[in-house]
């Protein structure tokens, strides 16, 4: 029994997720493999249309499906009312919120109980580590096209927390969030390693919402014939190989993380990255 359950606290991981399994999201891999972790999983499912209901249904009673209805306006905020929902659900004394492409290892399992335990502060950050096409290849420099290097994720569960901006991290009423620790957690993220036409869709998407606008509605068929072409240039001169460890889910199936047939690592490699 851990110290964190000794003391008679709770953990609660909540997510939130609509058709997911269309857009390839490791949606079963990343609930398995937190089950350990957390003493209830929260899911916000949005009424998808795609079998991502029924997955996340299946998997274990741990796991307690709570459906809403989604806000589908373009702004980035309709991202932190859906977590909002889903935390509202949490049941533990503190929380943490994962999407379903982010893996805390393992190996900080045991870590992480111990931080909460101890911490005198109400929320805490996680680091990001962002993989790319594979499980071997990461950003190395992702502030540079402004992707996560950090959230704030952990926290007290208290009725004040809330998200703010684009739905990325928590806020503990209107507190100013407190420097990043050396010692914090670094989850591994693999939502740029998905099947290539999705990521296609999630760049155009992505940066429609940042718009605040709409676009004109694409068919699926076009982003199968014009896929992301994972040597593009915005990413390949920032890519580093990644010699491990790697998490259970890797090591069991690592062709689920693998959307480039490895071609990637085997570049870098030749090129001493």
């Amino acid at each position: 029994m851990s110290r964190l359950k000794e003391q008679g606290m709770r953990l609660s991981l909540y997510t939130s997720v609509r058709n997911v399994v269309r857009m390839d999201f490791p949606v079963r891999e990343m609930l398995q493999h937190h089950l350990p972790l957390a003493d209830e999983i929260i899911v916000n499912e949005g009424h998808s249309d795609d079998g991502t209901l029924e997955l996340v249904s299946s998997i274990d009673p741990k796991i307690k499906v709570f459906r809403h209805a989604w806000d589908d306006t373009p702004s980035p905020a309709w991202w932190a009312r859906f977590s909002d929902d889903a935390r509202r659900h949490c049941t533990g004394d503190w929380c943490l919120k994962l999407d379903c492409d982010e893996f805390i290892p393992e190996w900080e399992f045991a870590r992480l109980h111990e931080q909460i335990r101890t911490a005198s502060e109400d929320i805490l950050p996680v680091k990001f580590t962002n993989f790319y096409g594979n499980y071997r290849v990461y950003h190395a420099a992702p502030e540079k096209i402004r992707w996560i290097t950090h959230k704030w994720i952990l926290h007290r569960n208290r009725p004040d927390v809330h998200y703010v901006g684009d739905g990325s991290s928590a806020q503990i009423g209107e507190q100013p969030w407190p420097a990043v620790r050396s010692d914090a957690l670094t989850l591994h993220h693999f939502g740029a390693v998905r099947d290539a036409a999705q990521m296609r869709k999630k760049w155009r998407e992505d940066g429609l919402r940042k718009q605040n606008r709409r676009g004109p509605w694409i068919p699926q068929f076009i982003y199968n014939f014009r896929p992301h072409d994972w040597f593009d240039a915005d990413f390949i001169d920032d890519l580093a190989t990644y010699e491990g460890p790697f998490i259970g889910p890797v090591r069991e199936a690592p062709d689920r993380f693998t959307k480039d047939n490895l071609r990637l690592f085997h570049h870098l490699k030749q090129l001493g990255r």
